[in-house]
């Protein structure tokens, strides 16, 4: 008893000597918006001009004012997505992007493999981020064929890696279902 007590005493003048004091917002200085920028490049043959599909938004009411500089180069990289070498640009511009996006008719290109790049320099850097995306096509070469015969003897979009995931899955749940069952039976037999 003399314990709680003592400890009951302590508590108390702490709260005397150090009072609690109200919340109040911690000041982090001014926060900038993070801006997001898409590209689209819409493909339609080898040897007929592409068309580029660039906007910009953010998490705000009114999307942000800005350029966007838009490039197409040609790309050494076989794989959708990852990161590949990069020539010097074949076709570069700048769009003033206020809330609609914007359409832009691109060159027409070869047979090849392509990355579409544009970022975003908004006019209020005070208030928003600069952002950038990019797009990787290929025209002719494999995969997306544009309408084209390519000979190669393999079924287009057929699954690939999504297929083993769907496996892999009906094989956990499979699992999950035989363990409940077999601990099930074994709670019945002990009691």
């Amino acid at each position: 008893m003399f314990r709680k007590t003592v400890a009951f005493a302590a508590l108390a003048a702490a709260l005397v000597v150090a009072p609690a004091t109200p919340a109040h917002a911690d000041g982090y200085g001014e926060v900038k918006l993070p801006t997001v920028t898409t590209i689209e490049v819409t493909t339609h043959g080898v040897g007929k001009p592409i068309t580029i599909v660039v906007s910009a938004s953010a998490n705000y009411p009114t999307p942000p004012e800005g350029d966007i500089a838009v490039t197409i180069s040609k790309s050494s990289g076989a794989a959708r997505g990852a990161r590949a070498v990069v020539a010097a640009p074949l076709f570069t511009t700048t769009v003033h992007f206020v809330d609609e996006p914007i359409t832009i008719e691109g060159p027409s290109l070869p047979k090849g493999s392509y990355l579409g790049t544009a970022a975003l320099t908004p006019d209020n850097a005070d208030f928003f981020l600069p952002s950038d995306d990019t797009d990787a096509f290929r025209l002719g070469v494999g995969g997306e064929t544009e309408g084209e015969e390519e000979g190669n003897g393999g079924l287009p979009n057929t699954g690939g890696p999504n297929l083993m995931w769907l496996v892999l899955g009906t094989g956990l749940v499979a699992a999950g279902v035989g363990g409940v069952g077999y601990s099930r039976r074994r709670q019945g037999a002990a009691a």
